[in-house]
């Protein structure tokens, strides 16, 4: 595939360890990348090393209605190569949409408390990878936390193996979700499903968000907050 090409990956983690409890599916959480070559991917200094991920953009947004073709509307990036492209299509090229983030989010509609609880919005967060790798694999994590009390965490996730991008990619990657324990009790339950970590439903208060990109030596993380109210 050109580098000078705009492509996108989708992985399904239908039957992948982020579905290892029927409860995680109830809710319709799923990781999902997409990726667009970077503005200056021609003139990046590929290496592999410890420090060539870089971070952009994160946060919590809007959750993506599913378009004709059963693909969420967002992110998506305005060119045919991408699954959603027609959700995208009358935007410039060289943008990018995603759900409108926000600090605050409903309590109500975030506490994931039984097992019938859908999901509220939409982790997503950018890094462009230099690193040449295409060798080791692409993990990922992402942990939700009021406190010491888990609200949300997927463990180590491999989303690709060997990670496929070029120096210079610019990749997106998300996660719809809500927060808590789906009416179950116990490890692995609720948004814990497939760790050893207890999720705990959340409370009014802030949340913090920790984010973490792995590619063979090279390690990223990020965190942000959101307002539970």
């Amino acid at each position: 595939m050109s580098k000078s090409r705009l492509f996108q990956i989708i992985i399904s983690l239908a039957i992948a360890a982020f579905f290892v409890c029927g409860q995680q599916a109830l809710a319709q959480n799923h990781l999902q990348f997409r990726a667009v070559p970077g503005t200056h991917q021609n003139t990046v200094k590929a290496q592999a090393a410890f420090d060539e991920l870089f971070q952009l953009s994160s946060g919590f947004g809007g959750l993506p209605p599913l378009d004709v073709n059963m693909d969420d509307e967002w992110p998506c990036f305005p060119n045919p190569a991408n699954a959603n492209y027609p959700d995208c299509s009358n935007i410039a090229a060289g943008g990018v949409v995603i759900g409108a983030p926000a600090f605050t989010w409903s309590l109500a509609d975030c506490d994931a408390d039984t097992d019938t609880s859908p999901n509220c919005g939409q982790i997503f967060w950018f890094y462009e990878d230099d690193t040449n790798d295409n060798t080791d694999p692409l993990i990922v994590s992402i942990a939700v936390k009021q406190g010491s009390n888990y609200l949300l965490d997927t463990g180590d996730i491999t989303l690709a193996d060997p990670n496929p991008f070029p120096a210079g990619t610019v990749i997106v990657i998300s996660d719809d979700a809500a927060f808590g324990t789906l009416g179950a009790t116990g490890k692995g339950n609720g948004y814990c499903a497939g760790t050893k970590k207890t999720c705990s439903n959340p409370l009014q208060g802030l949340a913090t968000v920790t984010i973490t990109t792995k590619v063979g030596p090279s390690k990223i993380s990020t965190h942000f907050n959101i307002n539970l109210q």
